[in-house]
């Protein structure tokens, strides 16, 4: 009689040491940048959240203060677990980075001269992919707000603001979150979605 494959231990409902596991996964996947878009992917690919769910998360982690990736392992691992899940996330989006950096400081702390030329070219072309990489877990934060009404006036704008005049940030953000908050309230009739 066949017997199918064992149940990825990932698989159903989220647990801290699933969560440290997928951390783990994607920390190791993402050395170098685009954490967010692979901790989407991750989500993704177990069910455990949507792509509308990720924006908000992935959003809320750029606005508060502190590295991202790090907060936004805490935000998911909190809301998929609670307390241990965010410390779970949090660890595991940390420890390969920390393991990989001892290491490459071990490795090249008594070089005369700093890193090789070759180690410096292919350190570049990695910056590369992982501008792509980033670019990726953009893309469904973008998908989100172009649905909302004035959504993509407010991205145009932002970009423009950001991109291309090169304005500060703080004052952009400011201005585009506050109009945010009003189109949406009084469009909403002061409801809350």
């Amino acid at each position: 009689m066949p017997t199918s494959a064992p149940a990825s231990p990932d698989s159903g409902a989220p647990t801290p040491m699933g969560l440290l596991r997928l951390f783990l996964g994607v920390a190791v996947s993402g050395i170098g940048g685009g954490l967010p878009a692979h901790t989407r992917r991750a989500m993704a690919a177990r069910g455990w959240m949507d792509d509308a769910g990720f924006a908000e998360f992935f959003t809320l982690a750029q606005l508060t203060p502190g590295p991202n990736a790090v907060n936004l392992a805490a935000m998911l691992g909190a809301r998929l677990c609670g307390r241990l899940g965010a410390l779970a996330a949090v660890v595991g989006i940390l420890l390969p980075g920390l393991v990989a950096m001892l290491g490459a400081t071990a490795v090249t702390l008594g070089l005369p001269g700093g890193l090789p030329p070759a180690v410096q070219s292919a350190l570049r072309g990695a910056a590369c992919a992982a501008l792509g990489v980033m670019l990726t877990a953009a893309l469904p934060v973008v998908r989100v707000a172009a649905g909302v009404r004035s959504g993509a006036v407010l991205i145009a704008l932002t970009f423009l603001a950001l991109g291309v005049l090169r304005w500060p940030l703080l004052p952009v953000l400011l201005v585009v979150l506050g109009t945010g908050l009003t189109l949406h309230h009084s469009r909403s009739g002061g409801r809350h979605d």
